[in-house]
């Protein structure tokens, strides 16, 4: 056989024990709606590579633990780094963080508009709210940080109720329709604070940190097994301004998959 045939051969042979690229991207989101809405952008933009995408929403926790296991490919919805530090202790050194997808987040605690108090420590004693704080699910970032900056308040008589992403969307609707005397656990970029109908209480000692930014994790290997896929993931970034468009897109019915399309014909991206 000659060196020529040898060596088509030999490259055919490696060809068929290569493992075929991975086609289908499962990404994992949160069930919030800053989460959801760059979970869609990013399915959108994997499509628009050849990709066929699945997205499901699950816990925080359930994030950092399936990415780790291989159950899943990548997350747009962790915060790091004091969000999410209780799961990076366990998880982190199996996964691939690509960097922040979005700008530090501005983090607090929110009241009707035409509530009295105007910062956080005059719910101190206050009884405001009935000393309780609309939260979101257990170990999402907000909860972790606004029970942090509520110990170094000293505001100990609070509660912080947690629930899924759906009850507290209807929470945070009925207390801005009716003025309700509520305090709310909140973030910005988000459509929570994205209108009039709250504002935000004081952080006059800087307890809720200020550098906190979602980032985009990966799992191992997948950069063997889809690198195209995760050369888009790496350069999704969004700033503030380009998130609260595309919240405001979703509209009321928060339909985040509608908005991710809409939001891209506004804002065309060239193919690579």
């Amino acid at each position: 056989m000659s060196k020529h045939w040898l060596s088509v051969l030999l490259a055919a042979l490696l060809l068929a024990c290569s493992p075929a690229e991975q086609k289908h991207i499962r990404l994992l989101s949160g069930d919030w709606d800053l989460a959801l809405a760059t979970s869609q952008l990013a399915r959108a933009e994997l499509e628009r590579a050849g990709y066929a995408v699945t997205v499901e929403v699950v816990s925080p926790g359930q994030i950092w633990a399936r990415l780790a296991a291989g159950e899943a490919d990548a997350s747009l919805s962790p915060w790091l780094p004091d969000g999410s530090r209780a799961h990076a202790t366990r998880f982190f050194d199996r996964l691939h963080d690509l960097g922040p997808n979005g700008p530090p987040l501005r983090l607090g605690l929110a009241v009707p508009a035409s509530a009295e108090p105007s910062r956080v420590d005059e719910l101190s004693g206050s009884g405001y709210g009935d000393n309780k704080i609309v939260g979101m699910m257990p170990g999402h970032g907000i909860m972790v940080l606004a029970e942090q900056a509520l110990a170094r308040y000293r505001l100990d008589e609070y509660q912080l109720l947690s629930g899924s992403g759906e009850a507290y969307r209807h929470l945070v609707d009925t207390a801005i329709e009716q003025q309700l005397p509520v305090v709310i656990a909140a973030w910005s970029p988000g459509s929570v604070m994205a209108g009039e109908g709250l504002k935000w209480l004081a952080d006059e000692a800087g307890h809720f940190p200020r550098s906190e930014r979602p980032h985009t994790l990966i799992r191992r290997g997948l950069e063997e097994q889809a690198p195209a896929a995760v050369e888009v993931l790496r350069r999704l970034h969004w700033s503030e301004a380009q998130l609260n468009e595309l919240l405001a897109l979703a509209g009321p019915e928060r339909n985040y998959a509608l908005a991710a399309n809409k939001w891209l014909r506004l804002n065309p991206v060239p193919a690579d």
